[in-house]
């Protein structure tokens, strides 16, 4: 059984041999120091770079996916932010907001930016028939947060409801778009990370009122191309697992705060999680192998780390994680 395939049968509900092991891309990315170290210039601007960076994180960590963008500023560079492009040290981040995009958002008009032109031509590249290509987008919220001023947003959501949907909406349209090129140059799934939208932030209420309706119209627009979504939410999601069930999702994904065991109590699709990143990061070899073991114990579907990894995080710690999978096949 190809990775491919074995990744593919899980999300449609197949029964297989054991679980993929995957490390999806975007915020969950397994491009750390030691893998992109000796890669000449920057995997998350240039397109030889990027697929060069998606090549090794396979071969050298074990994991069973080609996965990009390595970070989650190329869906919010459209809305005219400035962005510091990182290095082999740290990830991409926002360095500056445009608030001003409040003023006229019936007259924003959204272009794809270059790095994510970058992308999607890494995408076309690295499209295989054995090794799954997963195409990562940036959640909603999290865009939206990256644009302005997060607790300004927040404030607005209580405040001018009509405003913040309608600024969710624009968002949300471009990540349809995003995800759409995604799909049309190769990938073969889609992986989207909103860690802005946790429940311990926006409470049960806010987010069945502002994030389902989003990434239920996601979902459909995906699947309408015939492909399958993960959704990744971080923090202690317990409050909001039962509204999940509404996302549209073909597997979700949650931080090491939310036991495997008591989401699949609760939830309809397959589960995918969920290594503790701070054990990959600083554990020792037998407690990522004890812990590798549990998740898989306690009946996810998918393995992967819980959340984004931190860059100095070890090869070797990678592999352990998932040599331990594989052997359980």
């Amino acid at each position: 059984m190809t990775e491919k395939q074995r990744l593919l049968d899980v999300l449609n509900g197949k029964k297989t041999d054991r679980p993929p092991v995957i490390c999806p891309g975007g915020m969950m990315n397994a491009a750390v120091t030691e893998v992109v170290e000796g890669i000449k210039k920057n995997h998350n601007s240039d397109v030889d770079a990027m697929v060069e960076a998606a090549v090794k994180v396979h071969e050298l960590t074990g994991f069973e996916n080609y996965g990009v963008p390595f970070c989650m500023t190329i869906e919010s560079e459209p809305f005219d932010v400035e962005v510091d492009l990182g290095s082999k040290l740290v990830e991409p981040r926002i360095t500056k907001y445009n608030e001003d995009i409040l003023n006229n958002l019936d007259e924003v008009k959204v272009k794809h930016s270059k790095r994510a032109k970058i992308v999607l031509e890494a995408i076309s590249r690295l499209k295989n028939n054995e090794i799954p290509v997963i195409g990562n987008i940036t959640g909603p919220m999290s865009v939206v947060t990256s644009v302005i001023e997060p607790t300004d947003y927040y404030k607005m959501m209580r405040k001018d409801k009509v405003k913040a949907m309608k600024f969710l909406e624009v968002v949300t349209d471009y990540l349809i778009d995003f995800s759409t090129k995604m799909i049309e140059n190769g990938a073969d799934l889609i992986a989207m990370s909103d860690p802005s939208a946790t429940g311990e932030i926006l409470g049960k209420k806010n987010f069945e009122e502002f994030m389902i309706p989003m990434y239920k119209k996601i979902s459909e627009a995906v699947h309408e191309k015939g492909i399958k979504i993960i959704i990744h939410i971080c923090g202690k999601s317990q409050s909001i697992l039962e509204s999940l069930n509404e996302s549209g999702a073909d597997s979700l994904s949650f931080d090491s705060a939310v036991g495997i065991k008591e989401a699949k109590k609760v939830l309809r699709t397959p589960i995918m999680g969920n290594v503790s990143t701070q054990l990959l990061d600083q554990g020792e070899k037998e407690k990522v192998k004890l812990h590798t073991e549990t998740v898989i114990k306690n009946g996810t579907s998918i393995v992967s780390p819980a959340c984004g990894l931190a860059m100095s995080t070890t090869i070797k710690n990678l592999k352990i994680m998932t040599d331990t999978v594989k052997n359980k096949g």
